[in-house]
């Protein structure tokens, strides 16, 4: 191959390249065009009954700190976005991505109560299935057993879980409660008296079931059907005036 042949096959190459080059740059452009964000989509799980958040509550939380509109976001500016909604205390885990529509989409997935709690100081809070206390919010309120009497743990900032040894048993009453379900539906409430004692309300009638702690909790909700279907379901549930089952295997009843 003579050298005029090679010149030509270098320009050719050197022209081939600049091209590609072109090419890429625009193709980068129309690409950085489309992945500017154009609107924002918010989906909150809301379809579980839970309405703590909502899309303006996300949406005022997310403007009053950044200006996504028009722009292109990174991995750490999607992770930043993230974080920032965990300001929200009722939200439990939010997910920030774009899409090639140019949308900025933030899925939300919401703290689940398991009881709320009203302390001596007055505040109210809830906990939640992992035993982390949030705050109550106007928007919404969730049904769920009631927590009070002798409990000076408050609400804090930082999403701690409970530290309470009364509250912590309370909450493993609660889980044991769940899996029960006629005793599930039918007790509303839980009350720590001044010994540290924890009794049982029902939704209706005037006893109190008083269970002492949560040690055997299974075997105490089992003697407490026990005692319910074949002595209260007799003589009526309004009959005694405190049921007693803290100890193994007995149930004693004050009128």
């Amino acid at each position: 191959m003579n050298k005029t042949v090679k010149n030509i096959l270098l320009r050719i190459s050197i022209l081939l390249g600049i091209v590609v080059f072109i090419g890429l740059m625009v193709m980068a452009k129309i690409n950085r065009d489309k992945s500017k964000i154009k609107t924002i989509r918010v989906e909150i799980d809301d379809l579980n009954g839970l309405f703590f958040t909502n899309e303006e509550q996300v949406l005022t939380t997310l403007n009053n700190r950044f200006d996504v509109l028009g722009k292109n976001l990174s991995g750490k500016s999607l992770d930043k976005i993230e974080r920032s909604l965990y300001i929200i205390p009722q939200v439990k885990s939010a997910n920030a991505f774009t899409d090639d529509q140019g949308n900025l989409n933030i899925k939300i997935i919401q703290r689940v109560p398991l009881f709320r709690v009203y302390n001596l100081q007055g505040n109210s809070f809830y906990v939640d299935e992992h035993k982390i206390k949030f705050s109550t919010t106007p928007n919404f309120t969730a049904n769920v057993p009631i927590v009070n009497g002798k409990i000076i743990e408050r609400m804090d900032s930082t999403q701690q879980q409970i530290q309470a040894i009364e509250l912590k048993r309370v909450y493993r009453i609660i889980k044991a409660v769940q899996e029960n379900k006629v005793w599930n539906a039918l007790i509303g409430q839980y009350y720590i008296n001044e010994k540290n004692q924890i009794e049982l309300i029902p939704r209706f009638g005037t006893a109190t079931i008083l269970v002492g702690d949560d040690k055997n909790i299974e075997q105490k909700l089992k003697q407490l059907e026990v005692f319910y279907f074949d002595v209260l379901k007799k003589v009526g549930w309004n009959y005694y005036k405190v049921i007693n089952i803290m100890y193994k295997n007995q149930v004693v009843c004050l009128k």
